[in-house]
């Protein structure tokens, strides 16, 4: 079954007065309450405005001669018969409306012969459609082949019940406006086309038509001799491309009433996307690879985030930009960075900018790519990436994660906790204070934290390092009830902070001094080891002047 479709239709409001032509069963009246019953004998309708108020069953057709005009409003009801025709347009002009609120206005031919019809157009006649649904063997018909038929509609639904819904020999026939309009042929007759014609020009213009036919042989649109068909919207049961003008389109849709839509060919503006000026690792006291885009004639540039994972397992990272910044070239960039743990240098980085519409292509790139990149071509951090990849591997010794390696010499490098320990580290004890567990974070960012009992630390103390407020946390721990941390850069584990409380010193420590207790006295060679590596990274850090 077709799917039925709830048109809107723009009913015209119309005064209606009294015609002087009469004809059988229709009420013609001026207002509601006085109407004139029409003699059976008459069939002429002249120029005037009428309005059923019932159902009505014709026993003879209706006539509009020509230099007449004639608006019908069908007002909800049907005007039928069961002969040649409904209604003949004889060189006149009709004007059909709907202007009932469920819109079922009809005219109905009833008649099954394939010589029949609904409305007839003949002697140069025109018929202007804007409402209700017309009906028969054919919908619309011109009679007159040597005549000029004017077929406008706007509104409404043209049904065949076994040829064309709409037969136009010679003239035209425009579809146009917004309203919803229907023209079906509802047979499996060869010859049941939606609109046929044989020398005519058919114009659709209207977005809302929909126009099918149910024979497998016939087509919704189908042109003879010389006609002229130029489609520009609307919806078929069939292809309609060879009718289509230039600038529009026949797509195929998934509708299964009207799988075809045409509708203007729009070009798609060209769409700027970031371009990758880069990458380099983070050397602000996280690990990981920063990403640059160049954001050049780019359109919104801070709408966009990078998509990113670790690893081809790993699970997405939406990340934003941070602070844009203007190189001395005058390329406008924005940094991205994507943060690793330390037993994560290997893994790849999958990375792609996307603001949700449009993405650049996906880059893959390593803490790992970086520092063989730096190595091979001697930049300035090349010693500084040959202890970080030292450093990597005894994390993934300690703790495999995600990726493992085996970092073997590179260059003139030496792996130097392989050699005998003999660093001096006494400098770094730290502060033994009252209360407080000190220890060091080694995921993607280095960090010192400490841990506090109730009677060290409350929630009204203010804990400080270098100008910079600490965070207290609470911790679910029988030993302790709080802790703070802060970042260290890796040209800065040598340094022994002072953490302030209450803006009075309250304890030092350093990474260092974590580095040095673990190695005295823990048992645990890969833990031992990885600390070791950490200090051969911090001494190779602070000798590099890339720093900011």
């Amino acid at each position: 079954m077709r799917k039925r479709f709830g048109c809107i239709l723009i009913a015209l409001v119309m005064v209606f007065c009294l015609s002087s032509g009469s004809f059988s069963d229709v009420n013609v009246f001026a207002d509601e309450e006085n109407y004139t019953e029409i003699s059976s004998s008459s069939k002429v309708l002249t120029t005037g405005k009428y309005k059923l108020s019932s159902n009505v069953t014709l026993k003879n057709f209706l006539q509009i001669d020509s230099g007449e005009e004639v608006t019908l409003d069908l007002n909800g009801y049907e005007l039928s018969v069961s002969g040649t025709r409904v209604i003949i347009v004889k060189g006149g002009t009709l004007n059909l409306i709907d202007s009932s609120e469920g819109k079922t206005g009809k005219v109905t031919n009833t008649s099954t012969s394939t010589s029949t019809h609904a409305i007839g157009i003949s002697t140069n006649g025109t018929l202007n459609m804007n409402g209700g649904t017309v009906s028969g063997a054919y919908g619309i018909y011109t009679t007159d082949s040597s005549s000029i038929a004017t077929i406008n509609i706007t509104a409404g639904t043209v049904k065949s019940t076994k040829r064309a819904a709409v037969y136009c020999y010679k003239g035209s026939v425009d579809i146009s406006g917004t309203d919803c309009v229907e023209i079906t042929a509802d047979s499996s007759d060869s010859q049941a086309y939606g609109i046929h014609t044989v020398s005519a020009t058919i114009t659709i213009s209207n977005p809302n038509t929909y126009v099918s036919t149910n024979s497998s042989s016939s087509y919704p649109v189908y042109k003879q001799s010389s006609s002229n068909v130029s489609i520009t919207a609307g919806h078929y049961s069939a292809d309609v491309t060879s009718y289509v003008s230039e600038g529009y389109s026949c797509n195929k849709t998934d509708d299964t009433d009207y799988p075809y839509v045409v509708t203007a060919d729009v070009e798609e503006p060209e769409v700027v996307l970031p371009v990758l000026y880069g990458e380099t690792l983070t050397l602000d006291g996280t690990l990981g690879v920063t990403f640059y885009f160049s954001m050049t004639d780019v359109e919104s540039p801070a709408n966009y985030t990078l998509s990113a994972k670790i690893g081809d397992d790993g699970e997405e990272q939406i990340i934003y930009a941070s602070e844009s910044k203007i190189l001395s070239n005058g390329v406008e960039y924005y940094r991205y960075t994507v943060y690793v743990k330390p037993n994560e240098f290997l893994t790849t980085i999958y990375a792609s900018l996307t603001d949700c519409e449009n993405s650049t292509d996906t880059y893959e790139y390593s803490v790992y790519d970086y520092c063989l990149n730096a190595i091979e071509n001697e930049w300035e951090e090349s010693e500084l990436c040959k202890a970080l990849l030292n450093y990597g591997d005894y994390a993934s010794a300690y703790d495999p994660g995600i990726s493992q390696y085996s970092f073997e010499d590179i260059g003139d490098w030496t792996d130097p906790v392989a050699e005998a320990w003999d660093v001096d580290l006494s400098e770094y004890d730290g502060t033994e204070t009252t209360g407080v567990a000190k220890t060091i974070l080694l995921g993607n960012t280095v960090a010192i934290r400490l841990y506090l009992t109730s009677e060290a630390a409350s929630e009204d103390d203010v804990f400080t390092v270098d100008g910079t407020t600490l965070e207290l946390h609470s911790v679910d721990d029988k030993n302790y009830s709080y802790y703070i941390e802060f970042k260290v850069p890796a040209k800065d584990m040598d340094t022994t902070f002072t953490v302030l409380k209450n803006g009075v010193e309250f304890t030092t420590y350093s990474v260092l001094s974590y580095v040095k207790n673990i190695v005295e006295t823990e048992d645990d060679t890969a833990l031992a080891n990885l600390c070791k590596a950490i200090y051969y990274y911090s001494l190779e850090a602070s000798k590099y002047t890339g720093w900011q």
